[in-house]
């Protein structure tokens, strides 16, 4: 199956055409694309790590805390939120 993974990377095409072409199901593609991303370090997992600044408030700091998105969304919220609440924010 890895051979088939880099035959696909290599080919330019979609991964349906791809599908359709070798008569691969999405699931057993996917299933297998993933095992081969991992034990060649290529999986995004570690990308889904965002780096967070804490800083301490003071009188002259303002009241909010600011969330910026790896796809440049920001979020602004009071700094007295719940935690809970942006801890959620924080795993979207």
């Amino acid at each position: 199956m890895y051979a088939l993974i880099q035959s696909w990377e290599n080919s330019g095409l979609s991964q349906e055409k791809f599908f359709d072409q070798h008569g691969i199901s999405k699931s057993t593609f996917g299933y297998w694309r993933k095992k081969y991303l991992k034990e060649t370090g290529r999986s995004k997992a570690k990308d889904n790590f965002i780096p967070v600044k804490v800083g301490a408030i003071t009188e002259n700091s303002p009241q909010f805390l600011e969330l910026v998105y790896p796809n440049g969304v920001r979020l602004v919220c009071s700094a007295d939120m719940d935690l809970s609440r942006i801890k959620t924010l924080i795993i979207l």
